[in-house]
């Protein structure tokens, strides 16, 4: 590859922006997804069959995800390896989208071979395949381009950083669009999707157009020792750094759906509040875009492992308070009520706000809300920061192959995160629905047992916090630092020369 020269702002915010799109549509995917197909104000279907849908649905990127990186690192064409991809992937994700979160059917129930059920189940997991098919095609390419961007150990953490940026942007679009349109009276997760899923498909082609025109790809250096694919993927896993890496994120993605994917149904159940939940997401996010510049800086001071071990810590703390918010008399939130500390506002202004939020315990949901934002906080650690750490591994690669394949890895970076989150899907559902819980009874006249709200905050806030902290050993170990990325870059340098 070509020697990249530094990246103008224009050039990092280019790159960045398709990800705000991915964004929008990812926030839901993993939110909203299990809110709206297993929940009375949706489809109503079963919430532990929801979750296995969707893991099994992911089962599809054990395919299609190495034959793409190996493809996108083997392409030869004028506009480059990468571009192409992005484009041809970009209408098969917007119709996956679109089917999966705005359905031109309704669901009901058939019989095949003598066995009834409901086919929602089948749309579900052919939707949802559709969706990361596309996400396959279009942006694993993506990431692959972001690692060979720059050879720079630290302006890769800002290549990435920039990415994140726009992703939790697009994140804050996602969770703020609830949040604005819960007062014009759309108070359910069906209702935020649609006006997202339209704000995607006219958003994601201008943004990644812009991205191709103006964003450099480098012509690949590489030496002419040619791999099969077996062969190729077999010296990936022998990346020891890299697996190192793998393990990390897919404990942590794991981790991060189970929160995401119960989030909704806390909020609903456990604190009597569901109409409510876009306005814990927007500043959740909010908090998330708050910290990134702040992880950044850190992890030019300490290193990037460590900045993410003390994400880690960061995030654990939190999340242990999350259970005393849910457990605590309703009597002890009581001063944090939104309708008194808005006490100050004009009669008739005043007067509406007691109306909107009459019934609904505002408090203790205030009091989560402000939790959250410290718990969120880590969010851009935990993503900018190990997508940096990948593209420093491929130079490991490089440096052993004299190849540029990217692609190869970030197939296998890809493939781990949607298995990882949609195993964690599969796992909080399932736990909590043994746990008793029921998704689809009436909150204010519940059928659920205190257990089973007390199983549900445990699997939405301290299991993940505890499978986090599993990543501490690894993370501490981990020794990849600046100094040997230099090495690795010096030694693939000579092997082209």
């Amino acid at each position: 590859m070509s020697e990249p020269s530094r990246l103008t702002r224009l050039q990092l915010t280019a790159y960045g922006a398709p990800a705000a799109p991915l964004a929008m549509v990812g926030l839901p995917l993993v939110a909203y997804v299990p809110a709206i197909y297993a929940d009375t104000d949706g489809f109503g279907l079963s919430l532990g069959l929801v979750g296995l849908m969707i893991t099994l649905s992911r089962m599809t990127d054990v395919v299609t995800d190495p034959i793409i990186g190996f493809l996108s690192d083997k392409w030869r064409t004028r506009w480059g390896r990468r571009k192409p991809f992005m484009v041809a992937g970009m209408p098969i994700y917007a119709l996956g989208a679109w089917l999966l979160f705005v359905p031109p059917v309704t669901f009901s129930e058939i019989t095949v071979a003598g066995q009834t059920f409901n086919y929602g189940y089948l749309y579900l997991f052919a939707t949802v395949a559709l969706v990361y098919l596309g996400s396959t095609i279009k942006d694993l390419p993506y990431f692959a381009w972001g690692a060979e961007l720059s050879l720079n150990f630290h302006e890769r953490t800002r290549v990435t950083g920039y990415r994140e940026a726009f992703s939790v942007g697009g994140s804050l679009l996602a969770a703020f669009t609830p949040a604005v349109i819960l007062f014009y009276g759309y108070t359910k997760p069906v209702d935020a999707v649609w006006f997202l899923t339209v704000a995607m498909t006219v958003i994601m082609p201008v943004v990644v157009l812009l991205a191709v025109a103006l964003v450099p790809e480098y012509r690949v250096q590489e030496t002419e020792n040619k791999m099969p694919l077996k062969e190729s993927l077999k010296i990936v896993v022998q990346n020891r750094p890299y697996m190192r890496l793998v393990a990390i994120f897919v404990i942590s993605s794991l981790g991060a759906a189970m929160t995401a994917s119960l989030a909704f149904f806390f909020v609903k159940h456990v604190l009597l509040a569901g109409d409510l939940f876009g306005l814990y997401v927007a500043p959740y996010y909010l908090s998330t875009v708050i910290a990134i510049p702040i992880w950044l800086k850190l992890s030019r001071r300490i290193g990037k492992h460590k900045t993410v071990l003390a994400a880690v810590y960061w995030f654990t703390f939190w999340a242990a308070f999350v259970p005393v918010v849910a457990i605590a008399p309703y009597s002890w939130f009581e001063a944090f009520e939104i309708p008194k500390l808005l006490s100050w506002l004009p009669t008739d202004m005043h007067a509406a706000v007691v109306e909107r939020f009459d019934g609904i315990p505002t408090g203790k949901f205030l009091a989560f809300v402000v939790l959250m934002c410290f718990k969120g906080s880590t969010v851009g650690a935990f993503s900018a920061i190990p997508a940096s750490m990948a593209a420093d591994v491929v130079d490991v690669d490089t440096a052993i192959t004299g190849q540029k394949r990217a692609g190869a890895y970030f197939s296998i970076w890809s493939m781990v995160r949607k298995l990882s989150y949609a195993l964690g899907v599969t796992v909080a559902t399932t736990l909590v629905v043994w746990g008793g819980f029921d998704s689809l009874a009436d909150p204010m006249n519940t059928t659920n047992t205190w257990g089973a709200l007390f199983v549900l905050t445990c699997v939405y806030s301290i299991i993940p916090a505890l499978i986090k902290l599993t990543t501490v050993p690894i993370l501490w170990r981990y020794d990849l630092t600046e100094e040997k990325v230099a090495a690795y870059q010096r030694q693939a340098q000579a092997s082209v020369s």
